[in-house]
């Protein structure tokens, strides 16, 4: 048979590149967020130019966001010590992600106000600087507080209330966890005045926002060191959560309560990364170290102040961080500034 004109060809040509581009564009967009599975490897389909992190305006290098919990009361309207103080580090170029939890107790030196620092618990860094005309002072506090004693430089903050984590999960539907001992507290209550007892079975539990809250703040019958493994629970599933396609529909309640939920210097487009990148991650393989690991209690401190150990604080740090130079200096600062054992 006549072989088909040239023209035809050229006219597929036209057809086939802007449609192969498209495919091309969708496929990239898709596995930003979820990357394919093929014969166990996990892929992904590159935009030239534009790594995942950089598209949402992050970091296209290791990078820290410093996640803060209030204890304030429904009454209280001003300073407050934080109750929690986590680092999520991610890497975008290793796809890895780590959750490090600090101790509340843990000594440290800290900034003052009027310049210069003192020694005392990490968790008054945040109240000791708090201001009503420059909200930011207070984090950055904080963020200098864990640079100068741990060298581990803060690029984002969140800062939430006990009652903004609350909304947040019921929002996002609530939490599943494993209970992996009883918990229970008869006198629980989160205003000073309304007992609501507390009994957590052993065993998977779905748990609504004030009993998530809970669950990760009980102190009776279990330690410190106990509550910040829970609260690390709570947290991953959070994570879980908000980034699972199943709670799309939620996204605008989840927006609505994240909005009044936090103070963050993250924008919208940057908190949907961070989202996006551990979605890519997978919160399975979120790594959750505590440095009240390397906690022992200060004997010759008023009140009950933590030290950390230099030597198990570098190893904690190294392997959360997969850097082991970043546990070094940790420990070296941990020693000049005289707060270990």
């Amino acid at each position: 048979p006549p072989e088909p004109p040239p023209q035809r060809y050229r006219r597929r040509w036209w057809f086939a590149a802007p449609t192969a581009l498209v495919v091309y564009l969708l496929l990239a967009l898709v596995t930003i967020v979820q990357p394919v599975s093929v014969a166990g490897l996990s892929l992904t389909v590159p935009i030239p130019g534009l790594s995942p992190a950089r598209i949402f305006g992050l970091p296209d290098r290791p990078f820290i966001v410093m996640i803060a919990g209030l204890d304030i009361r429904p009454a209280e309207d001003g300073p407050s010590r934080t109750d929690t103080i986590l680092l999520l580090h991610i890497d975008p170029a290793k796809n890895r992600a780590a959750l490090l939890s600090i101790p509340r107790d843990a000594m440290m030196q800290l900034p003052l106000p009027s310049g210069g620092f003192t020694r005392t618990r990490v968790n008054s860094a945040y109240a000791s600087n708090w201001s009503r005309d420059d909200p930011e002072r207070a984090p950055a506090a904080l963020a200098q507080a864990l640079e100068h004693n741990l060298g581990l430089k803060v690029d984002h903050y969140v800062i939430f209330d006990w009652r903004g984590a609350e909304r947040l999960i019921d929002a996002s539907g609530g939490v599943t966890v494993i209970v992996h001992r009883a918990l229970r507290d008869d006198t629980y209550n989160d205003d000073d005045r309304h007992i609501m007892p507390q009994l957590f079975e052993e065993g998977k539990q779905h748990l609504d926002g004030y009993r998530a809250v809970a669950y990760g703040r009980i102190r009776k019958g279990s330690s410190d060191l106990e509550r910040i493994r829970r609260q690390q629970q709570v947290a991953e599933r959070l994570v879980e959560q908000l980034s699972s396609p199943r709670n799309l529909w939620r996204l605008w309640d989840v927006w609505g309560a994240y909005r009044e939920a936090v103070e963050t210097d993250l924008s919208l487009r940057q908190s949907a990364g961070v989202l996006v990148l551990l979605k890519r991650i997978g919160t399975s393989r979120i790594v959750t170290y505590s440095l009240g690991d390397a906690a022992v209690p200060c004997q010759r401190c008023p009140g009950a102040l933590l030290l950390l150990r230099p030597e198990e604080t570098a190893r904690i740090i190294g392997e959360a961080f997969d850097d082991g130079e970043a546990g070094r200096t940790a420990a070296q600062l941990l020693v000049a500034a005289g707060v270990t054992p």
